[in-house]
């Protein structure tokens, strides 16, 4: 009753931890999969386990913390017994206890059902999950029952003082301090209490204390909070100090355990603050909150941007319209890029020519859409090179996307480009499918949790500048280790395979927040993509909309920017993953290019408009091949009426058809193509099957069931069915 009547805060974040555990918050993401069964180290078990519990254990210690610095004046009797917080606590029990009930049917239902394991299994993680809990519960309690005193702790040294003012007994006082004593208890607001849990199985009968002097019980009290805010104070730091290790994977704890610490750091840290600020904690925090918002732009431990590695940020460059439009504007090197990119077409061209014929030109569009985009890409795309004889990733000329999508097609594509350097691998093999699912989303949520969200004081060099270490960081990181370091490349180093037309060129546009334009960015200049000026007999006053990213930064060593940066910024999902700052004056935030053009095809219908005279005379046509994650034709059915459906429907709307609003706009960008281009065009879609109600998680962490699906898929008849087609398409007899 008190924390429906007082607590709304912490009802709050019992709410999320309840919805985040069920999924029926953040379902989509896959969120609850990280609570029912966490990863550690790249597997499930004991320990994981043990991780997650403990977590839970360090939020209810601050959920009872909480409830005791802000509202155990309001049970005076408890100053009477021994060990008191820790009897407040057993009386607290409620609301963890029905989510820990909750969390244990949850998790054992999903460990029968989504991950299909033994019972034998399922017991270890429940007692890993349990000795957790049981570890940081006594860790505290032995804090607790060694520090916080109970009233008769104090009674000598009252007395000794009392004797000097006044005779008698402490009733005999109290009663002559009746007046004072009275108002004393009606501040406080005291609950009516007449029994009370003593232990778990026993219940007691509570002592009246109003017979006892208000200077006692405030000094009980003010001694209790004092420890508990010191308590909460060393975990906080202690917590943040941890962050400094994230680089071993042994202290990369699971994702969702993480999440369970940011909780418990916040609700530590404003019941810390109420310990000696009490009534002002709420106009305090907003106020701070005004202040920091006000002087955010100069505190600068709380404003540390996110760079791009490998960028020079000692000068900036200018960014503002009429720069870019008068970049776009010089025809002088778009015309220069043109012949350049002319040049990769000619040496791709002498590679697919047999017998004199004319060969398809293909372009890869793939979806974004995190781990499921990167592993269904490399998946569908190498089983199809490799049922067509290593013949799809030898005819595809162009690779663009976004997100999870381009990851994906980037790391099959580095593959392809080490085997024909003589590299002895063999690229379909399964390990590598394995390497690009691992888990990405455990350091970066641990990241955010703790470092992110406070003090980002770590740094490190590269390519003699200093950049600060963030959730960003540890996202490349991973993705290095994860994948062999294979792609721990720059730029520049991708230049010269592409130009000899060893591998597809690949265009990344990550989004401007500041105004929408699109960045792009490739190994080659591109600058004839950013052209949208009107030709012929249109007349219109076009804004120029894309940047060129090689010659904006020009200066600032774009050359050398880190490839997994570049990636990154493609798939920067927000609030997730950090924007990225550029070097601009002012300066520039870039994010996911599934804001603008989730499967490329923007980039594509720009590239095939520029090459259409090449492209019409030298090859048989062009096929547009689409790695997607969630299918294209499906209607949604309209949920049951609610206030709250009426209320978001205007914005859920837009948001839930976000995806399905640019496959409207891309079947009719790729209708028009026949306007403007003569040959043939095909487009072959490598669709991943998802159920409604199964769908697979958009996250950077994939459960092993979810892995297997998305592996199977290749054994779907309308997958083998488009491989069929790509294969028809590819050896139909060309007019030379």
């Amino acid at each position: 009753m008190l924390h429906l009547k007082k607590n709304h805060l912490l009802l709050f974040f019992w709410f999320l931890l309840f919805g985040l555990s069920q999924g029926f918050i953040g379902a989509k993401y896959g969120v609850w999969h990280q609570f029912l069964f966490p990863e550690y180290m790249g597997h499930t078990g004991f320990l994981s386990f043990a991780l997650m519990g403990f977590s839970i254990g360090g939020f209810i210690l601050a959920f009872n913390l909480y409830t005791y610095i802000l509202h155990g004046f309001r049970f005076p009797f408890i100053v009477t017994l021994n060990r008191p917080f820790v009897k407040f606590s057993i009386n607290n029990f409620i609301i963890p206890a029905a989510y820990l009930l909750c969390y244990l049917i949850w998790t054992i239902d999903y460990q029968r059902t989504q991950e299909i394991l033994p019972w034998s299994e399922i017991l270890m993680n429940l007692l890993g999950l349990f000795s957790g809990i049981t570890l940081f519960l006594i860790l505290s309690s032995a804090y607790f029952i060694t520090t916080n005193k109970s009233i008769a702790n104090f009674g000598p040294a009252v007395e000794e003082k009392k004797k000097k003012k006044r005779s008698g007994t402490l009733v005999g006082s109290a009663i002559h301090k009746k007046k004072k004593w009275y108002h004393f208890r009606k501040s406080t607001y005291r609950w009516r209490v007449e029994t009370y849990m003593s232990g778990f199985t026993r219940i007691s009968l509570a002592r009246e204390g109003a017979h006892y002097d208000k200077e006692i019980l405030h000094q009980v009290f003010s001694q209790n909070h004092i420890n508990a805010s010191l308590f909460e104070i060393a975990l906080v730091i202690t917590f943040i100090m941890v962050g400094s290790f994230r680089e071993y994977s042994h202290f990369v704890i699971p994702a969702a355990a993480s999440v369970v610490l940011f909780f418990t750091m916040m609700l530590m840290v404003t019941s810390a603050l109420f310990s000696y600020v009490r009534g002002w904690t709420l106009s305090f925090l907003v106020l701070m909150f005004v202040g920091i918002n006000i002087w955010f732009n100069d505190i600068p431990f709380l404003n540390v941007p996110n760079h791009a590695y490998g960028l020079s940020y000692d000068d900036k460059a200018p960014y503002d319209v009429e720069y870019i439009r008068a970049a776009n504007a010089r025809d002088s090197l778009a015309y220069a890029d043109f012949k350049s990119t002319l040049d990769i077409l000619h040496h791709w061209k002498r590679k697919q020519l047999v017998n004199e014929e004319k060969p398809k030109l293909v372009v890869l569009n793939c979806s974004g859409g995190g781990l499921r985009s990167a592993l269904w890409a490399m998946k569908s795309l190498l089983t199809a090179d490799s049922l067509l004889n290593g013949e799809v990733l030898n005819s595809i000329v162009l690779i663009t996307g976004s997100s999870g999508g381009v990851i994906g097609a980037a790391y099959a594509r580095e593959l392809h480009l080490l085997a024909m350097q003589g590299n002895d691998i063999n690229m379909y093999d399964e390990t590598y499918m394995d390497n690009i699912a691992s888990d990405l989303l455990n350091p970066v949520i641990f990241s955010m949790a703790t470092n992110d969200f406070f003090i980002r004081y770590q740094r490190f060099e590269e390519g003699g500048h200093t950049y600060t270490k963030d959730r960003g960081y540890a996202f490349e990181r991973q993705l290095n280790m994860n994948t062999g370091n294979v792609l721990n490349k720059r730029l520049i180093d991708y230049a010269k395979p592409e130009r000899d037309a060893l591998i597809p060129m690949l265009v990344m546009t990550p989004t401007i927040v500041n105004d929408g334009r699109r960045l792009i960015i490739s190994a080659q200049p591109m600058s004839y993509l950013t052209q949208n000026q009107p030709v012929d007999r249109v007349h219109s006053h076009a804004i120029p909309e894309d940047v060129e990213f090689l010659r904006m930064f020009e200066n600032q060593q774009a050359s050398n920017l880190r490839f997994t940066s570049a990636l990154r910024m493609n798939a920067t999902f927000p609030y997730v993953m950090p924007t990225v700052t550029l070097p601009s004056d002012p300066p520039i935030d870039v994010m996911d290019a599934g804001l603008r053009d989730n499967f490329g095809t923007k980039t594509t219908l720009q590239f095939l408009y520029t090459f259409r005279n090449w492209i019409n005379s030298n090859t048989s046509g062009v096929v547009i091949l689409q790695t997607r994650d969630i299918p294209k034709d499906n209607i949604k059915p309209n949920e049951d009426p609610t206030l709250w459906n009426q209320f978001t429907a205007p914005l859920g709307t837009v948001y839930g058809n976000f995806t399905r609003i640019q496959d409207f706009n891309t079947d009719q960008m790729v209708r028009y193509l026949s306007a403007w281009f003569a040959n043939e065009i095909d487009v072959v879609t490598f669709q991943l099957p998802q159920k409604e109600g199964t769908r697979i998680s958009l996250s950077w962490h994939l459960t092993e069931v979810e892995k297997q699906t998305i592996e199977q898929a290749v054994d779907e008849e309308h997958y083998l069915e488009e491989v069929e087609r790509l294969r028809a398409l590819l050896s139909s007899p060309r007019n030379p």
